[in-house]
């Protein structure tokens, strides 16, 4: 799996595709000026608002349309490289590790067992996790688990 840009990077409004072997598994667009996510998967729709809770805690909250928080991430902050995601009560732990290209790999935040890995191209070289960029690709990916790949999920469990 890996994600595609499908839109100009400096565009107002950013589409990402994720994508398997040539099929579409959802579409993802983001708003840096909102800081806001549209996520289309299956006929599922949901809308997410990031927000930092300062620039030393390396914590992120999503919140939904309504205002309700509705999950939130935390990195490593001196590495950068792993931390973990919660969307509702459903955790999420994960790593980049780069080599020519940036994967992404995603674990059960309770078992500890691996769910899926991702490509991140165009994000390869980058120093830390917590730049927007990545924190929407991993909560599209861990919403992505959630809703359309919710066997998978609880399979692990």
């Amino acid at each position: 799996m890996k994600w595609v840009i499908v839109s100009a990077k400096k565009s107002l409004l950013q589409e990402y595709h994720l994508v398997n072997s040539d099929q579409c598994l959802m579409v993802l667009k983001y708003n840096p000026l909102q800081h806001s996510l549209r996520i289309s998967c299956d006929g599922n729709h949901k809308l997410f608002f990031i927000e930092s809770t300062g620039s030393l805690t390396g914590k992120y909250i999503f919140r939904n349309e309504y205002d309700m928080e509705t999950g939130h991430m935390n990195y490593d902050k001196w590495f950068g490289k792993e931390g973990s995601v919660t969307i509702e009560t459903k955790k999420f732990n994960y790593n980049i590790s780069e080599t020519s290209t940036a994967e992404l790999n995603i674990y059960d935040g309770s078992t500890g067992a691996w769910l899926m890995d991702c490509e991140l191209e165009h994000i390869a070289g980058t120093r830390q996790n917590s730049s927007v960029e990545n924190n929407f690709l991993l909560l599209g990916l861990c919403w992505y688990l959630c809703v359309a790949k919710k066997s998978l999920v609880e399979y692990a469990a």
